[in-house]
């Protein structure tokens, strides 16, 4: 047995290793604690991570189709935009008309070569000079115009050389007094010359009526 002294200097090591063998301290000294993963909280940081890609992309979606709607939707037009469309549509349909009233003036002068000159007459088949002129213009325009040149000439709008087109008339002499002819282009005019002639196609700019020549007139 020990004594008193030798108890008292006993390591207290001793005695906690022989306590723990014996089971007495098991159920009092806590075991480690294990480390634990947040599994949940990084789960958590994903969904949200994903539920904010998604947002991104939708709204750049949202974007890109509001982008694209606006350069494919038409633009809205306006009064005054409506307005010059049916003015040059206006414009056009009538360019059309003249051009074809042009061209049956021409066609409906050249019908006429080869009839007989009559003073006073204006067709079908004998013409004076205003006479053929007034024939021509009623049937490709509709309009009557006086059976005299100078009051022909009078009626219409002045044309420069430059400018004249098939379907004018070509006035000769002063004010246009003496003669008038249809011009079909190319410098000619078809025209009641005399009774000798009749209806033919003569040049405008030279020769005998071409130093005569005292100007153009327009219907439409």
């Amino acid at each position: 047995m020990l004594s008193a002294t030798r108890r008292r200097v006993f390591p207290a090591s001793l005695l906690v290793s022989g306590a723990l063998a014996a089971g007495i301290l098991g159920t009092t000294i806590p075991a480690q604690a294990s480390v634990v993963t947040p599994t949940t909280t990084v789960a958590t940081s994903t969904v949200v991570a994903t539920q904010a890609v998604a947002a991104v992309t939708t709204a750049s979606t949202a974007a890109a189709t509001t982008v694209t709607t606006a350069v494919v939707a038409p633009a809205a037009i306006t009064p005054a935009q409506a307005l010059a469309k049916r003015v040059a549509a206006a414009r056009a349909a009538y360019a059309v008309r003249v051009m074809k009233i042009r061209v049956s003036a021409v066609a409906i002068a050249k019908s006429r070569i080869g009839s007989h000159y009559r003073a006073g007459r204006s067709g079908p088949r004998a013409f004076d000079c205003s006479g053929l002129a007034l024939y021509v213009v009623k049937k490709a325009t509709g309009r009557s115009l006086p059976h005299y040149s100078r009051a022909q000439m009078s009626a219409t709008k002045r044309v420069s050389k430059s400018a004249l087109r098939p379907g004018d008339l070509v006035f000769f002499f002063r004010h246009g007094a003496h003669h008038v002819g249809v011009y079909i282009g190319g410098g000619r005019m078809v025209s009641a010359t005399n009774p000798r002639g009749g209806v033919k196609i003569d040049s405008v700019f030279s020769g005998w009526y071409g130093k005569r020549y005292s100007g153009a007139g327009r219907l439409v």
